[in-house]
């Protein structure tokens, strides 16, 4: 899915209005291993990755803690940071070679002058991004390992054929050992 096909469904934008949103996106590509998003930085901006696979992480006691896989046709950023120009968390790596789309803070700006309505389009498409994490959350508090991992098996199971599975592991709450034993289990 192209940028301006997620713009338009999305945000449900106009194709004139795509347009305009499109020409304030920059083409930037990263190495595997390159970190693009880190909490050292002041100002982030947000990608549309077009190709490969990205991490979200933090340290936690040392440890890495992944949150997020990212995959090709989606936003990247941190969203708390993002929008309320709060401390960043998260660090991004590049899992692969990644080709994405970036847009500054100070050019998505320039979007609620230039898009009709844009804020009533941006609070739906941030109100669809937190029922995505509360889905998450739920499934999370709500679901054994098991059924976690049947359920991410479900929706992305590709990305076993793309990124370490420690990672993973990590973002369903379990130990390698753990996913190890369930995939053996449900194949």
């Amino acid at each position: 899915m192209s940028l301006s096909i997620h713009l338009q469904q999305s945000l449900q934008l106009s194709t004139d209005e795509t347009r305009i949103a499109e020409e304030l996106f920059t083409p930037i590509t990263f190495n595997k291993g390159d970190i693009f998003i880190n909490p050292i930085q002041k100002n982030i901006p947000m990608y549309f990755i077009t190709e490969g696979y990205v991490r979200v992480y933090a340290l936690q006691d040392g440890k890495e803690i992944t949150q997020w896989i990212g995959i090709p046709h989606y936003f990247m950023t941190d969203l708390t940071a993002w929008l309320f120009n709060a401390p960043i968390k998260w660090t991004v790596e590049a899992l692969t070679p990644v080709t994405a789309l970036c847009i500054t803070k100070s050019d998505y700006d320039k979007l609620s002058m230039q898009v009709n309505n844009w804020a009533e389009k941006e609070r739906n498409f941030i109100g669809h991004c937190f029922e995505q994490m509360e889905k998450r959350i739920f499934q999370f508090i709500s679901l054994n390992a098991e059924q976690r991992y049947i359920a991410f098996f479900d929706q992305l199971g590709h990305l076993f054929n793309e990124v370490p599975h420690q990672y993973i592991a990590s973002m369903l709450g379990m130990t390698p050992e753990t996913l190890s034993r369930l995939r053996k289990k449900t194949v």
